[in-house]
């Protein structure tokens, strides 16, 4: 009796020790910040370091590229400066967005592309229109499209206009993202590239 007593208190503490708290996960990457990514299926969701399920599985999560120890580039969603890029089809356009640490979306999907958060700021992609004249036959404007940079707060708020609109371009961009010209050099330094293909560094 005393032997079959062992026994079970030892399965009983063996069981709890390797307890299992999800599976089918297709892939598992590793703690960044507060929460690790995991994928089933199509779908990426987050856990946290107790293996607790943060934000459930969605398929609008945007991933970044990042090298491992193996010098080996993986891509998953990871959290910015508590932030998170999401990305939306819209009328044949892929808008991105952000949602925080809840999974709730806080900043809407408005811009054709978007760089992670760094020092809370976020370098975006909006596009525009300008009258380049009157069509007198329609008896309407005649409109040309451009792109244009901008840094935001993790608030969603325009902090910076970066000057190097492209002209004449589609906001169609199903088949491809527009490259972002402009990047981030320090935590309050931008550069951008002009229409000359110089660079030009701004302050925030």
């Amino acid at each position: 009796m005393k032997k079959l007593f062992l026994l079970i208190l030892c399965f009983g503490i063996h069981s709890t020790a390797f307890a299992q708290i999800l599976s089918g996960i297709d892939e598992v990457y590793p703690l960044q910040g507060e929460f690790a990514a995991i994928k089933k299926g199509d779908q990426w969701a987050f856990i946290t370091k107790d293996g607790k399920m943060a934000i459930d599985f969605r398929d609008d999560l945007v991933l970044t590229n990042k090298v491992n120890a193996s010098k080996q580039t993986t891509s998953y969603p990871i959290f910015y400066d508590g932030r998170c890029l999401i990305k939306k089809l819209i009328a044949n356009t892929y808008y991105f967005g952000f949602i925080n640490e809840k999974g709730v979306e806080i900043i809407k999907p408005q811009f054709l592309n978007a760089t992670n958060f760094s020092n809370g700021y976020a370098i975006v992609v909006l596009a525009a229109k300008d009258s380049i004249g009157f069509n007198q036959v329609l008896r309407k404007p005649i409109m040309s499209n451009y792109m244009e940079e901008y840094v935001i707060d993790t608030s969603g708020e325009l902090v910076k206009y970066l000057y190097n609109p492209r002209k004449n371009v589609s906001a169609n961009n199903k088949n491809g993202i527009p490259t972002i010209e402009s990047k981030f050099i320090a935590p309050n330094l931008v550069a951008t590239k002009t229409k000359t293909k110089k660079w030009e560094i701004h302050q925030l």
